[in-house]
């Protein structure tokens, strides 16, 4: 019972930190002054260009109006543009701008060099098995 304890916590701890260390590499994006749903707001709009205002509702769980907050900072700091849809003018399809794009190639050169960094040590072998107990745990 006590060494099972202390793995509970060694385990926590562990990933406690991991947090930190991530948390830490991505404080650089204080300066856009963006929340980590709205960056990863902005990651799905670069991943999936002219998705609708309903995707992104979906895609994060949220009602349309949320999702309309949620844009709404990014629009206002350019980093996204809203585009009626040519045949439906009441669909609205989100891109990025030029500033989104050069903000999101910073976010993705830095969010490799942490990660790089967090795994760097790890064999392939052991990647797999992290990337199994990882889905295990959130599954």
């Amino acid at each position: 019972m006590f060494i099972k304890k202390n793995i509970d916590k060694e385990l926590f701890e562990t990933i406690f930190n991991v947090y930190k260390i991530m948390k830490k590499n991505y404080s650089s994006f204080k300066e856009i002054d963006l929340s980590m749903v709205q960056l990863h707001g902005l990651m799905h709009i670069f991943e999936n260009p002219g998705c609708s205002l309903k995707e992104l509702a979906e895609r994060f769980s949220i009602t349309n109006p949320s999702a309309n907050d949620l844009t709404e900072k990014l629009i206002n700091l350019k980093l996204i543009k809203r585009e009626e849809d040519k045949k439906d003018r009441r669909i609205i399809h989100l891109n990025l701008t030029e500033k989104g794009k050069k903000i999101v190639n910073k976010i993705l050169k830095q969010k490799n060099n942490c990660f790089s960094f967090l795994i760097k040590k790890l064999s392939s072998k052991e990647k797999e098995q992290l990337l199994l107990i990882l889905k295990k745990i959130i599954n």
